[in-house]
């Protein structure tokens, strides 16, 4: 590398560490700092605020096109940033499916007044978003979803509900899958739209989980009008529609994982500090005299993790570059996400092995372990194999679209 661009390496790292200094929340950092309370309003909030800071100095929106709200930086800047951002850690983004699932959705199906109006706002973090999928009677069914949409002049009307909507209680928009044709085939019969949650004849309520928290609600839609420009894509074909929100879901990020960056690779990152804490919990934790670390059973465990974490990543690097060159298809995302998701479930198994009887107090008992964060991570790992297509549903499209095994 050349004196001048080694200079100009050095000037933006120092640039992004000035301004994370002047942005990032007071204290953070240091154990003074009490981050908000998770999925609370004040979560959601600073997570909207730095998001649109971070946009605004031009730190974030990466891949995404220009016309659209993206930023256009070489890869050699996006690299330096978000090695300056992970360094020190920044605040997660609002309470949104935006960009997991409504971005990638646009770009393959949206009108353009559509992409024009919501992908700027969602990069920004100015609005956020839920998913309308699942309902009480169809599970994992959703050729089977009974919510009807009725056309009624230049609107639709919707009646119907959904349960287990990830992000639900912020949400200022939706996407909304519904049964426009009673008596079409499967699959021919769903149309797929937006709606504001203002909107009258819409509500919500929360679903408590075993975690002791309402990270999922319920919405309830009775006579809702949708304006039938804010369908997406063509009337009857919204079950295709749906496949590529679940395929955006699956890869952890939509557009950007088809650019090698997903966000199970994100996560699979993250999981290798993971193991890291991992280690040193089994090191600090004693047992019979001796510590769990010198037990030889659960060293060859947490360097399987290990291993895992480091499989799991470069096969996100690999089928990133793969689906640039038109090598792999989205199915492959299901392999990347029943991956990880089975391995976060017996890591935290582990974990609840390793405290032993510590392992049945949460947070708020002063004898928790992390303050009972451990034992929530365990909780929520089961939550990670039913979301974002359950384990079952994803090894059926392995065998059937990547193996060709047969239908039963």
């Amino acid at each position: 590398m050349a004196s001048g661009e080694l200079k100009e390496v050095a000037s933006l790292r120092q640039e992004v560490r000035t301004w994370l200094v002047k942005n990032l929340p007071a204290k953070w950092g240091t154990p003074e700092y009490e981050p908000p309370e998770r999925l609370s309003r004040e979560a959601h909030e600073l997570g909207k605020s730095f998001t649109g800071r971070q946009y605004n100095a031009g730190y974030t929106g990466f891949r995404y096109p220009k016309e659209y709200g993206g930023i256009e930086r070489p890869s050699s800047e996006i690299a330096i940033i978000r090695e300056e951002l992970a360094r020190c850690g920044t605040p997660p983004g609002p309470l949104s499916l935006g960009l997991l699932m409504v971005v990638d959705t646009l770009l393959a199906w949206g009108q353009e007044w559509q992409k024009q109006r919501f992908i700027p706002k969602i990069l920004s973090g100015e609005e956020s978003w839920c998913v309308g999928f699942s309902e009480p009677g169809a599970g994992s069914d959703m050729a089977n979803i009974q919510t009807l949409a009725v056309r009624d002049g230049d609107e639709w009307v919707v009646n119907g509900q959904k349960c287990w909507t990830s992000m639900w209680e912020f949400a200022d928009w939706s996407l909304l899958i519904t049964k426009t044709d009673t008596n079409a085939p499967r699959h021919r019969n769903l149309t797929y739209f937006i709606f504001n949650t203002a909107t009258p004849g819409f509500s919500r309520r929360p679903l408590r989980q075993m975690s002791g928290e309402s990270e999922f609600g319920e919405m309830f839609l009775n006579d809702m009008r949708i304006p039938h420009e804010n369908m997406i894509g063509e009337e009857g074909r919204g079950w295709y529609v749906a496949m590529s929100s679940l395929t955006a879901e699956r890869s952890g990020g939509g557009g950007a994982s088809v650019m090698g960056i997903s966000g199970f690779g994100d996560a699979v990152v993250q999981n290798i500090g993971g193991v890291n804490n991992l280690v040193e919990l089994a090191k600090n934790t004693k047992r019979h005299g001796k510590t769990i670390w010198d037990n030889t059973t659960f060293r060859h465990r947490i360097a399987q993790l290990a291993i895992e974490n480091q499989a799991s990543r470069y096969f996100n690097t690999r089928l990133g570059i793969n689906l640039r060159k038109g090598a792999a298809s989205a199915n492959e995302f299901s392999m990347s996400k029943n991956f990880q998701s089975e391995m976060r479930k017996r890591q935290g198994d582990m974990i609840m092995e390793i405290i032993g009887p510590y392992s049945q107090l949460i947070n708020g008992d002063p004898r928790a372990v992390d303050d009972g964060a451990l034992v929530y991570n365990m909780l929520r790992a089961r939550g990670a194999t039913i979301e974002r297509g359950t384990s079952e549903i994803n090894r059926n499209i392995i065998a059937e679209r990547i193996l060709g095994l047969p239908r039963e």
